[in-house]
């Protein structure tokens, strides 16, 4: 038998992920971000020798058997970052004539649509739409990174919850729980420590998204300003799901696969905000996909020798993932 490996890699994590081609999981790893943006090049390399070491070990061998590899990695859309991975799969994987590497954001879109046309809007860590439709016209909104861009992501959701705790603390804003729950959360209530200790850190933009599911948990509480935020994401989203949209698709179109992918969609109410925005267009349905990224990477990997994605296939794939995420 043959196998795939699916590989996702984002800002946060980075996962691998090995399945036959009946759709089972028979190796899955998991480790620290791998953002060409954001990340060192000799910190991805270290970082995909090890993981591509425990598949090895966890997989029982099934490393030499790997017949393609289809990579979704945060940064290559710029082709000298896209080429670098290729050469580190060349190298690590050289037995594999087969490889494809794009951008992290195919992973999340073939996660809810099984490798048909769409698309997906993440909003994790950071935030971008990309969508390509039936035709093979390709569009991307946003992305630009959480200092020009990244509207609607965790870490613009946290710095901005940041902000209006601070207006609050210094007498110059509205009212809020958010300050109490971050105080709670770094067990001080010194601001300054609060913000030093952010400064400190050594990956900045992810300990500031930490801060955005405070948002929510304000939210919960009723705290208006926390739900304001919330909604401000959630139109900057909808915006940027419109913009994707106009530019691929014609009002004739049959109804468009909007996959809805990060961390920030796992709580209802950013996503009961997002629907009632896009209410007014009757063609987008909205999707979040029972799979993780790293599952459609996977799909990326069969379809890139041909394999045939039969309803015994997703069946095989989905229960595998669940039974992953039972144990974990």
């Amino acid at each position: 038998m043959s196998y795939c490996l699916g590989i996702d890699g984002g800002g946060s994590t980075t996962t691998m992920a090995i399945s036959d081609n009946t759709g089972n999981i028979v190796a899955h790893v998991q480790g620290g971000p791998s953002n060409l943006q954001a990340t060192s090049l000799d910190e991805i390399k270290d970082r995909f020798e090890q993981l591509i070491q425990k598949l090895e070990k966890q997989g029982g061998g099934r490393i030499s058997q790997i017949t393609s590899v289809f990579a979704g990695i945060a940064g290559t859309g710029y082709e000298k970052n896209r080429y670098w991975v290729e050469s580190l799969l060349n190298e690590l994987l050289p037995h594999v004539e087969k490889k494809l590497v794009l951008p992290d954001m195919i992973n999340a879109l073939y996660s809810g649509t099984f490798g048909e046309s769409g698309i997906v809007q993440i909003a994790g860590t950071g935030s971008v739409t990309y969508g390509i439709n039936p035709d093979g016209k390709e569009v991307r909104v946003g992305g630009w990174g959480y200092l020009f861009g990244d509207e609607g992501s965790g870490t613009t959701l946290g710095m901005k919850a940041l902000q209006v705790s601070l207006r609050y603390f210094d007498g110059r804003g509205e009212p809020t729980i958010l300050l109490e729950i971050i105080q709670e959360h770094y067990k001080t209530n010194d601001p300054q420590e609060i913000i030093s200790r952010i400064y400190q850190s050594n990956q900045v933009k992810q300990e500031v998204a930490k801060i955005a599911p405070m948002v929510f948990q304000a939210a919960l509480r009723e705290d208006q300003l926390a739900k304001q935020l919330i909604y401000e994401a959630a139109n900057e989203l909808a915006l940027s799901i419109e913009t994707a949209v106009n530019q691929l698709y014609t009002s004739e179109e049959e109804p468009i696969p909007v996959i809805l992918s990060g961390g920030l969609f796992q709580t209802e109410l950013i996503h009961t905000y997002l629907k009632e925005m896009l209410a007014a267009n009757a063609s987008v349905h909205l999707i979040k996909p029972t799979l993780p990224p790293v599952g459609g990477a996977i799909i990326g990997a069969q379809i890139l020798i041909g394999n045939e994605l039969t309803e015994e296939f997703r069946q095989h794939l989905q229960q595998s993932f669940d039974q992953l995420k039972e144990k974990s």
